[in-house]
């Protein structure tokens, strides 16, 4: 069988992000897994569960004896409860030695696990991208990379010295931050193009520019591949962006502010044409901020290639037959048809999955049982070409010719304003306050 057979079984049985995490830290890691607490009792009632305090000291004990020496009930509880709402983070930190003694601290990194929840591409990548899963449609890739990729940025913060944030003020901690996460994007970025997953590394960089707006300390997208530090300008892009396009959409169009806001929520393809144009004009040129235009054709950008590129992809994927979109071709990766056909299942866009519902009961065509060659001049002819592959003509002219003499006008003007009908329409309602921040703990989200 060779060892690729037995590389690739192994690959089975390994944790993606545990591995990401570990191969980039610089320091021994402990993990929490959230899946191993009482998130229902904690959902209901706002407290951490007695037999958690226990478990989550045996789960510290196991990796490492002793690291729990010291810490007191409410320590234990801070730990589950920051396990439970944060998603994946990593906390830089070490053990001090007992009291008197010589030795020295022991660098460690606390790192929360994903969690059941939070570990597949579409649970979490969205939550970054602050969008609803049915606009971005498709996420390029396998489930496997992702872990990886968020266990690099993981890692990456465990290498980074905690923020000494005394005497910093709130924004100096947001800059200290999005430089910190700047680093982390850039460290799992650069592993994606090295193992040729260039659309990945993209998605990443363009799930960033989509949620900036939302999350200024995480609005790494215009930072990549960048030498200079993040400043304040930075975060006050971030901030502003997405006012500034709304403004000048509604001010070229002759429509209301609320109006525009509805066009970015329920249309953003409709709203970033406009914005396309408006930055071909140059109307966001005259920003004292540089990076506001920059943001904004991020933005763009990843409306682009994420929302609108997708969107035709699976229209051309419906009409001509399924193509895998993932970040290798099967022939380079040894992916299975089971495996494409797991893929495609998980990525049906909105319309596919509304259609498929169990409330939807398909009307059965009045065409259905008719038989072409019944009508004038329908006789198919099939022609086979001497350098392969085959032609067809009904009642002496080309199929679409046929079908087109035999259109009913009526019913295709009802099949376009069907088609039209059927667009996102998702409501969202983006949320304009800065995020809370943590001077101990650095995540993905």
């Amino acid at each position: 069988m060779g060892r690729g057979f037995f590389a690739d079984l192994e690959s089975l049985f390994i944790d993606d992000y545990k591995d990401g995490v570990r191969e980039t830290s610089g320091r021994p890691v402990i993990f929490l897994d959230p899946d191993e607490f009482n998130r229902e009792h904690f959902d209901k009632t706002g407290n951490v569960h007695p037999d958690d305090l226990v478990k989550v000291r045996e789960m510290l004990e196991e990796q490492m004896p002793g690291i729990t020496n010291g810490l007191t009930a409410a320590d234990l509880r801070t730990a589950v409860v920051l396990s439970l709402t944060s998603g994946p983070f990593a906390v830089p930190t070490e053990i001090k030695p007992p009291a008197g003694s010589t030795a020295s601290p022991i660098p460690i990194c606390v790192v929360n696990e994903q969690g059941s929840s939070l570990n597949h591409k579409n649970e979490i990548l969205p939550l970054l991208a602050r969008q609803d899963l049915e606009r971005i449609r498709e996420i390029p890739g396998w489930d496997d990379h992702w872990d990886r990729i968020i266990g690099i940025h993981e890692g990456t913060h465990c290498n980074q010295p905690p923020i000494n944030t005394t005497g910093m003020t709130h924004d100096q901690i947001l800059v200290a931050t999005l430089g910190r996460e700047a680093g982390a994007d850039q460290a799992a970025i650069n592993w994606a193009r090295a193992n040729g997953l260039d659309d990945m590394a993209q998605a990443m960089i363009d799930i960033r520019a989509l949620g900036a707006a939302d999350d200024p300390e995480h609005a790494t997208a215009i930072l990549i591949d960048k030498s200079g530090p993040a400043t304040i300008d930075h975060i006050n892009a971030a901030r502003t962006f997405r006012g500034e396009m709304i403004n000048k959409v509604a001010a070229d169009q002759g429509i209301s502010v609320a109006d525009a806001t509805t066009m970015l929520n329920d249309r953003p393809e409709e709203f970033n044409g406009h914005i396309k144009k408006l930055l071909a004009d140059g109307a966001f040129d005259g920003n004292s901020n540089p990076h506001v235009k920059e943001s904004i054709e991020a933005f763009s950008g990843a409306v682009q290639r994420q929302i609108t590129d997708r969107r035709i992809e699976r229209e051309l994927e419906r009409e001509h037959g399924p193509h895998h979109h993932g970040a290798l071709e099967p022939e380079h990766a040894g992916e299975s048809e089971t495996q494409l056909a797991s893929n495609e299942a998980d990525n049906k866009p909105v319309e596919t999955a509304a259609l498929e519902s169990p409330g939807f009961v398909p009307t059965p065509s009045a065409y259905a049982g008719m038989d072409v060659s019944e009508i004038d001049g329908g006789k198919v002819e099939v022609a086979l070409r001497d350098e392969g592959g085959a032609s067809q003509r009904i009642g002496g002219v080309s199929a679409p010719a046929f079908f087109a003499s035999h259109a009913d006008n009526d019913l295709a003007l009802q099949r376009i304003a069907l088609n039209e009908g059927m667009g996102p329409g998702l409501d969202r309602q983006f949320d304009n306050a800065a995020p809370a921040v943590s001077t101990s703990t650095y995540g993905i989200a």
